[in-house]
């Protein structure tokens, strides 16, 4: 298999959809910060995260972070927190309003809670305690469900899977082995999936879809995975990144199904004294390109992949800390990522790092945030003229390159009528409609 990976260190990116560098912005710098989760809501980011005062939320707005505390109460060990939020084509519920969010977290047990628009309401899941890693998303209707890991001993879980309709929550027994980093999402039937591994160290790496009769496991890797994470394709296929240490290497690998098989990857090789892999996080956007963040633990690197099967490119993208990461990784609405995780070498603060520029970008009322003033009428006829004396892309709806722009007058009339975006590097980006 030909895999061709790129290390590109410090360097700007050259991506069909940015060449930007890396924007770092600071979250939390007065806490002891563990174990964000990130999501992207257009290109606000939202997220939620342990600190030593408790379980605290935070999104972008204006140019400040504004914070909330979910609980004060929480325990953990690995898992990070979950966040989820409900999705457009979801049905409203008493509980469930349209972009706000729902979050899950352990506190001796599993919990959840949801924003009704005033204040956080919370749920217990499980009353069976002793839990850890756990994982939330909305099924077809907008109602939420859990997957969670129950511990058997230092090295054993069980996998649980919890959901709630209008009598409450359903906890039930999934699999007696397995539940460690356990990530939960739909496929496009509303079929429950789940990844998950056999332990939090060198064992199975496993795949759960719940059918009408029942749940069906399938093994991915026998042996040697840990801290995998998992992303559905429009066809419902997964793609999962996990930790590999065994035969000598300590990679950050990938599997994927396609056609019913699964074939295998490695992003970025390692060795003993050069372990990459660990807290590691996957997306994918909208043409297809997967998006990594990880830790190079021994070169105390928080790294950034991104590339498909048989393609990748790494870079480095901050210094930090040896152990304390916990990294979370999204993608706005044009395919360009976004990065959360702790930096060790610097009293734990929690930082951002995106490949945009985030002044500008508010919150709204409710709704997705606006981009800054466009420099571009909305309307182009033939040609763009691109002001300034940088250039910039032109890419579709989909975040696919259309052409390179330069500075100055640019004919854009053999481009596709329709929506299109001029991107900016990181100055962001301008919606424009072509006419013939």
């Amino acid at each position: 298999m030909a895999n061709t990976l790129r290390v590109l260190l410090g360097t700007a990116v050259l991506l069909s959809w940015a060449q930007a560098q890396w924007h770092h912005y600071v979250v939390d710098s007065m806490a002891e910060n563990q174990l964000p989760r990130l999501v992207m809501r257009g290109r606000i980011p939202h997220i939620v995260f342990y600190t030593d005062a408790g379980l605290e939320y935070a999104v972008w707005d204006s140019g400040v972070w504004k914070r909330d505390t979910v609980d004060i109460a929480e325990t953990f060990h690995n898992g990070n927190p979950a966040l989820a939020f409900s999705r457009g084509k979801a049905r409203p519920t008493a509980f469930d309003r349209e972009g706000n969010p729902h979050v899950a977290w352990f506190k001796g047990t599993p919990w959840y809670a949801y924003w009704d628009g005033a204040e956080w309401q919370r749920e217990e899941i499980d009353t069976d305690s002793g839990g850890d890693y756990i994982s939330l998303a909305l099924d077809s209707v907008g109602m939420p469900c859990a997957a969670y890991a129950r511990r058997r001993g230092l090295f054993n879980y069980m996998l649980k899977f919890a959901f709630r309709d209008s009598q409450g929550w359903h906890p039930a027994l999934v699999d007696s082995s397995g539940g460690a980093d356990c990530v939960l999402a739909f496929d496009t039937l509303g079929q429950a999936c789940i990844a998950h591994c056999e332990s939090w160290s060198d064992a199975a790496l496993f795949f759960h879809t719940k059918t009408d009769t029942g749940w069906v496991k399938e093994t991915v890797v026998p042996e040697h995975t840990s801290q995998c994470k998992m992303v559905l394709d429009q066809n419902g296929d997964p793609h999962i990144s996990y930790y590999w240490a065994g035969g000598g290497a300590y990679d950050l690998r990938f599997a994927e199904r396609v056609g019913g098989e699964w074939r295998f990857d490695i992003i970025d090789p390692g060795q003993q004294t050069s372990k990459r892999g660990w807290d590691n996080w996957i997306v994918r956007d909208q043409s297809g390109t997967h998006h990594l963040s990880y830790h190079a633990h021994n070169e105390l690197q928080v790294r950034y992949a991104w590339g498909m099967y048989g393609d990748w490119q790494v870079e480095v993208v901050n210094t930090v800390g040896g152990w304390n990461l916990g990294s979370s990784i999204d993608v706005d609405e044009l395919g360009r990522p976004c990065m959360a995780y702790v930096n060790e070498h610097q009293s734990d603060r929690l930082y951002l790092s995106t490949r945009f520029d985030l002044t500008g970008i508010n919150l709204g009322p409710g709704r997705c945030p606006e981009a800054a003033e466009s420099r571009i009428p909305a309307i182009v006829r033939g040609s763009v003229n691109l002001e300034g004396n940088e250039p910039a892309l032109l890419v579709d709806a989909l975040g696919r390159r259309v052409m390179a722009l330069k500075p100055g007058k640019n004919d854009v009339g053999h481009a596709a009528p329709g929506v299109q975006f001029v991107v900016r590097g990181a100055h962001g980006s301008d919606k424009i409609v072509i006419q013939r």
